[in-house]
């Protein structure tokens, strides 16, 4: 994984965040939602995409994109890092090699 090609493949969409937070979230769009087309990926090789689709395909939609949300902070800036750093982690989980089970 390349992982400063994969940066610049990284979407963003924003919007308003649910839940209790006064005023302030009734008009601040702070939940953040990253997104990542698998398919068109640069910065993996064919056999990490292959990886990914299989470990994470309960996560991807149908048009092949990954989707990862945060919220929990009251500023866009702290939710746009919050979901880049769970998709790396999920990335990463999702690329590290299995264990082979001794049967």
């Amino acid at each position: 994984m390349d992982k400063s090609k994969v940066e610049k493949e990284l979407d963003y969409r924003f919007s308003r965040s649910s839940g209790s937070g006064g005023q302030h979230v009734n008009k601040v769009e702070t939940r953040v939602e990253l997104l990542f087309d698998i398919n068109r990926s640069r910065g993996l090789n064919p056999r990490e995409i292959n990886r990914v689709w299989k470990v994470l395909k309960n996560r991807i939609n149908k048009e092949g994109i990954l989707i990862v949300t945060a919220q929990a902070k009251r500023s866009q800036i702290l939710n746009k890092k919050e979901a880049t750093d769970r998709f790396f982690k999920l990335l990463g989980k999702a690329l590290r090699p299995q264990p082979r089970r001794k049967g």
